[in-house]
């Protein structure tokens, strides 16, 4: 069984010889694009440094899994927002959330030909030739309330879900086209598998009503609007949110320590995959063998594939990255 069908039974519930060791979450530090020959903040505007850069965990460590692209700017930046790329430690962020009121966010059909989408989507062709015989192509985008949150401030959309609801309607119904079309735009240039990013969507910022009423229905609609492997990953406490997570489709939930993994066992078993959830900050600071107990914890506790807890920091030693890999792939 190689890496591809792995993780691909895993997302389907099928039985799997052993947990995949992936990163659906950005595993990209200083040392593995130096070893790849490529560096932030070019890499976000070259499909070829981009591949190299999302591919190194792979080539240089053993990850089960080929990840692009790794900033929460590619779809704000499209639509006009300044935007500061960063630099070689640190990912691109928007400077001013671009609009004001649901009705200035307009976009045409041919979005996905603009700003730094066809980067996004030439790098996703050039990694399934490259490596998707071999490993998961995972490619990701922001969902529909995060993506929100960028455009208009978070700040403001969440005052609006308290008094003035029909603006979070509004701008979710068109998120969610617009996250609909990335998501075809996605699996058409060859990703396996694409990846939700809903940070803004944590329980430490909402709460379950507000994600049942707010959220939900614009997921389902999502899944719903393709056959193919649609996962998410929200950050943060999202115990709260689980029972009602079942509902929304994702093939695979990926979440950090913060979420108590009992009650995700309890509500997603068997209808999602369980994807997580070794801590970044131990990934980062701590030792080769506190970073491999956490893992096999991980793997105890019934993760069906083994992920940090969330994307990766820059300067997180190899050593420890190795120390995650081993203890799924036994080398």
């Amino acid at each position: 069984m190689n890496c591809v069908d792995r993780f691909l039974r895993v997302l389907n519930g099928q039985p799997a010889d052993r947990a995949p060791v992936v990163g659906v979450t950005s595993v990209v530090t200083v040392d593995l694009m130096r070893q790849g020959g490529t560096r932030w903040p070019d890499a976000h505007h070259d499909p070829e440094q981009m591949v190299r850069a999302g591919a190194a965990a792979h080539v240089v460590c053993g990850l089960e899994s080929v990840k692009v692209p790794f900033d929460m700017a590619v779809e704000a930046g499209a639509l006009g927002a300044d935007i500061d790329y960063g630099s070689e430690a640190t990912l691109p962020k928007i400077r001013t959330p671009p609009f004001s009121e649901p009705d200035e966010f307009v976009f045409e059909e041919d979005l996905l030909a603009r700003g730094r989408f066809p980067v996004v989507l030439e790098a996703v062709r050039i990694a399934r030739r490259k490596h998707g015989d071999s490993v998961p192509v995972i490619s990701s985008m922001l969902g529909p309330f995060t993506l929100s949150g960028c455009l208009f401030g978070v700040e403001t959309l969440l005052v609006w879900m308290i008094e003035e609801p029909e603006k979070v309607q509004a701008a979710m119904a068109k998120a969610t086209r617009l996250v609909a079309m990335y998501i075809q735009g996605q699996f058409d240039a060859g990703a396996h598998v694409v990846q939700v990013s809903e940070p803004t969507a944590s329980g430490d910022l909402i709460s379950p009503v507000q994600y049942v009423e707010h959220v939900a229905p614009y997921h389902r609609t999502l899944v719903a609007g393709t056959d193919r492997p649609v996962i998410t990953h929200i950050c943060g406490n999202i115990t709260r949110h689980l029972p009602h997570l079942t509902s929304a489709g994702f093939r695979g939930v990926s979440f950090d320590a913060k979420t108590d993994v009992q009650a995700a066992r309890t509500h997603l078993k068997g209808k999602a995959a369980l994807i997580g959830y070794v801590p970044t900050s131990l990934l980062r600071d701590g030792s080769p063998a506190e970073v491999g107990a956490a893992a096999r914890q991980c793997l105890t506790e019934g993760v069906d594939a083994l992920n940090a807890g969330c994307a990766v920091a820059p300067d997180t030693p190899l050593d420890n990255i190795r120390a995650l890999i081993a203890v799924a792939t036994g080398c």
